[in-house]
C-alpha cells in the first residue's frame, strides 16, 4: 500500500492497490459517450469485469450566486423524476469551461454570467463514471435575464433562489439530492470564504 500526502495537508493517505484494466471492451456507444465492460485483474489476482461509462466530453456544473443566495433549477429527469439542482451539462467541441458553464446557465435558467470562475473538480460517481465534472461559480446580477432555452430533451422550471441561511434546512429535509449539486456546494466554503452580495472572492483552484 502506497502512502501519499495531499498538497494542502500533512495528513497521510493510504492508497489501496490498483485493479488493473487488461482489456477495454466497449458494449455501447452513442453521441454522448461510451459504456465499457472491461476485463480487469484484482490485487488478489482474480480476473473479472468492471463496468465504466466515459462521457464524450468533461462536464460542468454552475453555482449561480446573487444577492438572494444560490439559484437552483427544478429539472425533470426520467431516472429520478423531479430534482432541484444547479445547472449542469457537457462541454461542446473545443468550448472553454467558462463558456460551457455560461451556456448551460443561460439555457436552463435564462440567467446571464459572462465570466464564471472555476472552483475545482469533482467525480460524479467514482464507481462507474470515468469523466470529470468541473465546478464553476457564477457571480451574477439577477436583473439581467433571458428566457430559458433548454434542449429538446430537457424539462426545467423557473430557478429557485435559496438564501445561505436557509440551505441547511433544505438539505436536512432532503429537498436537494443531486450528487453533483451537493458536491459543488461542498466546494463553495473552501473556495469562496467571503461569499456575500453575489460577488464572492474566489480562491484560485
Amino acid at each position: 500500500m502506497t502512502r501519499v500526502t495531499g498538497p494542502r495537508s500533512a495528513q497521510p493517505v493510504d492508497v489501496p492497490a490498483p485493479i488493473r484494466r487488461v482489456r477495454e471492451v466497449a458494449v455501447f456507444r452513442n453521441r454522448f459517450g461510451t459504456l465499457s465492460n472491461d476485463d480487469v485483474v484484482a490485487p488478489s489476482g482474480a480476473a473479472g469485469q468492471y463496468l465504466r461509462w466515459q462521457w464524450k466530453q468533461d462536464g460542468v456544473v454552475v453555482v449561480p450566486v446573487g444577492s438572494a443566495g444560490y439559484a437552483l433549477v427544478p429539472s425533470y429527469h426520467p431516472v429520478h423524476a423531479a430534482s432541484i439542482e444547479f445547472p449542469r451539462g457537457g462541454v461542446e467541441g473545443d468550448e472553454e469551461l467558462a463558456a460551457a458553464a455560461a451556456r448551460e446557465l443561460r439555457e436552463e435558467t435564462g440567467l446571464i454570467c459572462e465570466a464564471p470562475r472555476r472552483l475545482g473538480l469533482i467525480h460524479a460517481d467514482t464507481g462507474i463514471i470515468a469523466s470529470s465534472v468541473h465546478v464553476l461559480v457564477a457571480p451574477m446580477d439577477t436583473t439581467e435575464t433571458q428566457s430559458a432555452r433548454p434542449e429538446a430533451m430537457e424539462s426545467v422550471s423557473e430557478p429557485v433562489w435559496i438564501a445561505p441561511a436557509e440551505l441547511p434546512r433544505w438539505l436536512a429535509d432532503g429537498r436537494i439530492t443531486c450528487g453533483v449539486s451537493l458536491a459543488a456546494l461542498a466546494l463553495v466554503p473552501s473556495r469562496c470564504p467571503t461569499l456575500h452580495a453575489g460577488r464572492p472572492k474566489v480562491i484560485a483552484a
